[in-house]
Formats: structure tokens, sequence, C-alpha cells
């Protein structure tokens, strides 16, 4: 559900354009008027992405293919009749016309937004066909239509999916009715061919009827924000205050109740409730999310109940620290995204096995603040704790990568097995091969508390967190390299007198790396004296001083106003157990051999993965820089030129083909300094023995010009694609020459492993 935009692909992503301000807005009002319209934007559109689109070229065609988004908004300032007027317009693909307008009219910027807010949410949504335009009266010429001085018209309001969200002050929910199984809802119509779709798809079967509830807006918040405070139970928000502080992974005054809450995703189109084992669904919500976005997120949260029924959701009080319940989230989050995107691949007749593993791929290669903008989600969340957001963010993108390992090996099949032997911690998420091999974090107890304190918290950092808490000080990359190697944690966290907060940690490293951590955690004693707190949250503080001790392969630490010395030892002195594991899912067979790199022998490129060879033309070498490319060759100088041949496991045709040629030219557009392309045409070409199609573009100031040709492979399962990038006559007949040179060499290894 949260990372929808992804799994959908490119295609659903819409760009907010600098204004031509001519003068009628300063530079400061125009950024904020453009702020405001992208987050109009995001609130209309919960299925797309808005992207960034500063240092875009203001010639919508251009942006568009540069930023490779479905949509730009671009706009003109101007004055009229004392008062300042936007003329917005929204362009798509295949037209230099707009595909709808709208006139933004306010004396003053804040008039200007109020304006934006009543129209824009409409105009996007009629621009890009989600929903039909309506007929506007016509005015009488000369009328100025200001904010706030309209006349009420007799036109619908705007749907309620995109209403202002309301006051984030808890109030006791509203009590919810049961829909009647007779309700003629469009909706449940589609939900039960969606669940019986699941049934067959997943193999997991229903126990029970599943209860439906469909809401307006209002009810829906009030549902989401009723499970989420169900969640946030008053020992888990207290736990987590004191772990926040005590680790630095927030600022003193941070209430994790407040964040979390601010946080909530209210847009969303629906959500399962495990405690009232109910599908909740936002009423109006096909048209902002599209009919295929609305199916999958339906399916996402469907198989939620189906995990239910057939797994049972855990008690997260039941399981032992934050760690252990991120890892079993995971798994749950994992199996969901991995079922949306085999449905998604299902009903548009791609191979699944391949759906789902480009779909972890495509999170894995994403840090976590570029799948967050990405995946449509709001300020607040951006502005969040490192913690939150990578916690938010883990069982998702993990989940999704470790699921599809599974799944590569055995199928839904083997993934059922993983909700009786489930991973166990955080580093089994980030690491696949810990999991399939058992290995157990070590179990260590947390130290014992220093006399005359109270206990607070204990619990288990875990990879994640442990990475998270170091980065206030230490590059990533350096953390990176020894976090891998963490083993196990322990923390207790203490209050002594007047209410200060201590804490107490013991960690475990393999491979000679606790001599490594010691200094690193060193490294944090000037943030954490800087972050010392007189007065944090809840009333607690924190005192400056911190000491570290390493002693083999542990690492303790101390901080806060304890005798440090003491619980240094106290630490080191915690009981550790090693964990005898085995592997969870018994003995599967290892994942597929990752492919064997294409090679030049004797002036002849040979591809074993794609089963593909040719020569390789006179003064061209392999590109190595092209990592996703199977084979890249390139020739510097006057003369010179680039070609790319490229697997892609899905067919291209029809939209997905355009969507192909748009998005490619775009990014390869700025891969070579952002110059405008110029399109040249097209024409048909025959690629490994099988036709396909050519598009040709001119690059604007760097003397280039593109070629991108696709053709079917694997009896139309898939694709292949050259892209050319060509500077004189010589390269062209160079490359035409190497393209035409391509031959299959048997049955492509690549086309077995799509299914």
């Amino acid at each position: 559900m949260m990372l929808l935009a992804l799994i959908c692909a490119a295609a659903n992503s819409v760009a907010v354009l600098p204004i031509d301000s001519r003068g009628a807005l300063s530079p400061a009002e125009a950024a904020s008027f453009e702020e405001e319209v992208r987050a109009v934007a995001r609130a209309a559109l919960p299925g797309f992405a808005v992207l960034d689109a500063a240092g875009a070229p203001q010639d919508p065609s251009a942006a568009r293919q540069q930023l490779g988004a479905t949509a730009v908004i671009f706009g003109r300032a101007g004055r009229i009749e004392g008062a300042t007027m936007v003329a917005l317009g929204v362009y798509r693909s295949g037209s230099t016309t707009p595909a709808g307008t709208a006139r933004i009219v306010g004396i003053g910027i804040d008039q200007l937004k109020e304006d934006a807010r009543a129209k824009v949410p409409k105009l996007l949504r009629t621009a890009l066909g989600i929903e039909a335009p309506a007929q506007e009266p016509a005015q009488r010429p000369g009328t100025l239509r200001m904010p706030g001085a309209r006349v009420p018209e007799p036109a619908p309001p705007p749907p309620k999916a995109v209403e202002p969200a309301p006051q984030r002050a808890p109030s006791p929910p509203p009590k919810l009715e049961k829909l009647s199984e007779a309700t003629a809802d469009p909706l449940i119509t589609l939900i039960r061919q969606i669940t019986s779709d699941l049934e067959s798809l997943r193999g997991l079967r229903r126990k029970a009827n599943l209860k439906v509830q469909i809401l307006d807006a209002k009810l829906f918040s009030a549902a989401l924000r009723e499970r989420a405070q169900k969640e946030l139970t008053p020992a888990l928000v207290a736990a987590e205050r004191a772990r926040w502080l005590a680790f630095n992974l927030a600022p003193a005054s941070a209430d994790p109740a407040k964040i979390l809450l601010a946080v909530l995703d209210e847009q969303v189109a629906g959500f399962y409730d495990p405690f009232t084992k109910q599908l909740i669904v936002r009423k109006d919500v096909g048209g902002s999310a599209g009919p295929d976005g609305l199916r999958l997120i339906l399916a996402h949260e469907i198989e939620h109940a189906l995990q239910d029924q057939n797994f049972g959701f855990p008690d997260p009080a039941s399981l032992p620290d934050d760690d252990a319940r991120l890892a079993r989230l995971a798994l749950y989050e994992g199996d969901a995204m991995a079922v949306m995107a085999a449905y998604g691949a299902k009903r548009a007749r791609r191979p699944i096995k391949a759906a789902i593993a480009s779909s972890a791929a495509a999170l894995k290669a994403l840090d976590t603040d570029s799948l967050l903008r990405m995946s449509g989600h709001s300020s607040e969340l951006l502005k969040a704790p490192a913690i939150v957001r990578e916690e938010l963010l883990l069982p998702y993108s993990a989940g999704l990568a470790l699921v599809a390992d599974v799944y590569a090996r055995g199928g839904f099949a083997l993934v059922d097995r993983m909700f009786k032997n489930p991973p166990l911690s955080s580093h089994q998420l980030l690491h696949p091969d810990a999991y399939f091999a058992g290995e157990m974090p070590a179990a260590i107890a947390p130290p014992a508390a220093p006399a005359g304190t109270r206990v607070i918290a204990t619990g288990r950092m875990g990879e994640l967190g442990t990475r998270v808490a170091l980065e206030s000080c230490v590059e990533k990359a350096v953390i990176g390299d020894f976090a891998r190697r963490w083993a196990g944690d322990a923390y207790t966290i203490v209050e002594g007198p007047r209410r200060s907060l201590s804490l107490l940690w013991v960690s475990l490293w393999s491979e000679d790396a606790a001599t490594g951590m010691a200094n690193l955690l060193r490294m944090q004693s000037p943030c954490w004296e800087e972050a010392a707190s007189p007065a944090g949250a809840a009333g607690w503080t924190i005192a400056a001083t911190s000491k570290v001790r390493g002693e083999k392969d542990r690492v303790a630490a101390a901080r806060g106003s304890i005798d440090l010395d003491a619980a240094l030892g106290a630490a080191l002195a915690a009981r550790a157990a090693p964990s005898k594991g085995a592997p969870p899912l018994g003995d599967v067979p290892p994942p597929p051999a990752p492919p064997e790199p294409a090679r030049v022998e004797d002036g002849r490129f040979v591809s074993s993965w794609l089963s593909l060879e040719g020569p390789v033309p006179e003064g061209y070498e392999l590109d190595s820089s092209n990592a996703a490319a199977e084979i890249s060759i390139k020739r510097s100088g006057p003369v010179g030129g680039s070609a790319s041949l490229s697997f892609v496991s899905q067919p291209l045709a029809g939209e997905s083909l355009e969507s192909f040629f748009d998005t490619a030219a775009a990014q390869i557009s700025a891969s070579q300094g952002g110059g405008h392309l110029s399109y040249a045409g097209r024409v048909r070409r025959v690629l490994a023995g099988v036709a396909a199609e050519e598009r040709s573009w001119k690059m604007e100031g760097g003397g280039l010009d593109l070629r991108i040709e696709v053709g079917s492979f694997c009896e139309g399962k898939a694709a292949l694609t050259l892209v050319r990038l060509e500077g004189s006559d010589a390269a062209r007949a160079a490359l035409d020459r190497f393209a035409a040179s391509i031959k299959p060499t048997g049955t492509a290894p690549a086309c077995a492993q799509l299914e």
C-alpha cells in the first residue's frame, strides 16, 4: 500500500515546474505558490508521486521528457484588475497543448493559495482522465471570480477523498456500523472479485467471510487513527520515548505518540484492522487512485486479512523487543507486497516471478528518503526522526526483498513456511543469507540496573537501530561496513533521582569488529554531550557524560548520571548465550546462480545469459560503467558513439512501450547534461532476428543522435532494448552494422528464469 507508486512503476508521477512569474510574484511568493500546488497534488493524487522539478526547463514538453513524468504542471503569472492571476496548465505526453487549464486568482499570496486549493484537485483529476470534466457556467464578460466571493453553484462538491484531514486532536472515534451484505456497492463487488483471485493466486483460503466497512473521508480518518492509537499503548510509548532520548535518536522534546500519529498516511485508500478483523475502505477513492491502483491497494490489504485468518497476527506485546517486532512485521508486509506485485503481473499477463523480483530490486535500489518521496508520503514523515523513517520503510523494502528471495526458491508454498519460522531480527532482513542459514542473534540478558534506579525499558537495538543511532556522528559508509557484523545486543534504560535517565548497553560483534565498533561509539561522545537534556520528553533528563569499553567480541557503553565504570562492568557481565539455530526453511534449493557477465572474445561479444553474440565494431571497447546493460560498448573521439544492449523482464507493447520510450529518452538526455530532445521519427527494424521498433531524437546542443530500439524477446514474455548515441555518420554506420549482426545462439537462460 505505502509503496504502491513504485510497484506500479514510474507511470504515475506528476511534476510542478517553476512558475513563470513575469514580475507578478516575487521569488519567495512563487516558491511558496509552487509548494502549495505540490501539496495539493499529493493530497489529490494519492497514487501518484510528485517529482522534484528544480532546475527543469520551463518548456513543458521538454520538462516532461527529462523528468519521465506522466504529466507536468506549468503556470504563468500576471496582473489583472488589481489582482494576481496564475494560469495553470497540465501537460501530458503526445501533445504540446494542455490537457486542462485553470485560472488561479487572488489578492496576495494567501488568496492565491486558497484558490489553488479549491481548483487544482479538480484540474488534476480531469486532466489526467481520472474523472470527467464538469461543465462550468459561462461567465459574463469582464467578470473576475475572486476567492471568498464566489456565488454558490449547483455543481457537485469536491470528492470527499481530498477534503482537508480532520484536526489531529484525538476525539472519541465514531461507532462504525457493519455494512449489509445486500448493499449493492461496486466496491463490494470489486473486493469479492479480488479476494477470489488472490485465493487462487496466493493459495490461502478464507476461513470466514471478510467483513468490510466503506466509510467517508471523516469516518475513515477516525478509524485509521483509532487503530494507530490501539497500537500505541502507554507502555510502548514510554519505552520508545526513553529509547529515543537515551540513544540520541530524536530531539529531547520529541514525543513518539505525537510524531507517529502525525505521519499517518490518511490519504490511503484502505487498510486491514486486525483488532476488528475488518477491511476498512475509503468511499469514492477509486477516482484518485485509478482503477488499477485501487485494485493493487485492495489486494495488499486483502492479503493481510488472509494472513490473519490462516496464520494469525502476533500480539506485539508478546515479542521481546522492537527489533523482533520489526522483523515480524516485515514478514507480513513483505508477503503482502509480493502478492500485490504478483496480482498486478497476473492482470497484465506478465511473468509473476520476474515481477516480484523486479519490484524487490526497485525498492532495494533506492535510499529511504527517495522511497518516501516516490511513494507520496507527506512532508511530516520526511521531517520525522530518521529512526521513524527507517523503521517505517524497512518492513516494506527489506521485507519484500526477503520474501522475493524465498519465492524464487519455492514459490508461495515456501513463503507459507516462513510464518512458522519467521525472521527474528533486522539483521536477517538486511542479509537474507543469515535467515536461510538460521543465524540467530546471541541471546543477551539486559544489563543489570544499578542500585537506586528504576528500569524504564529494556530491549535490543538490532543492526538497523544500531546503525541509525551511530549515524548522527559517523559517516554512513563507515557504519554500514561495521553494522553488518552485528551479532546481538541488549540495553537497559533506568531512571534515577530527579527523573534522570541513564543507559547501559552491550553488543556482540563478529569478525573481529568489536575494536572498531568501540572506536565508533567513542566518536559518539561529542554528539551525546551536545544532546544532553536538562528537561526532555516526559520531564526526563540525561547527563552528558558517557564511557565505552571493549573486551574481546563485546562492546559496552554507558551514558548518564550513574557510576559509569560500574555500569560498564555490569554491561560486560551480562549473560550471553550463543544461539544455536537451524535453517528455518530446511534444506531448500539455493537461488539461481547469478548470470555470467557478457564477455568479448576475439573481437566478438558473447552473452551466455541471453544466448546472443555479435562482432564488436573496430575501435569500440567494453563500457563497464553501465552496470544495468547486458553489454555496453563505446568509442571516444570525433567519430565516437556508444551502444547498450539490455534485457527487460516483461513485454513492452502499447502504453508500456510508449512509457518506456519516453522515460528512457528523458533519462538519457538528463545523463548527457539535460539537452533538449527533438523527436526525429520511428522506423521498423530487426533486432536479434525479431521485428523491432526504433525511435530517434536529436539532442540539441550536444551534437548527438539518440536511437532506442525495442524488440520482443522470450517468445513475447520479455523485451530486448538497444540504446545508441551517435556523434557522426561513421558512428551511425558502425552501430547499424553492430545492431544487424546481433544473432541468437540458442534458448536464453534468462527466458527460463521468467517463470
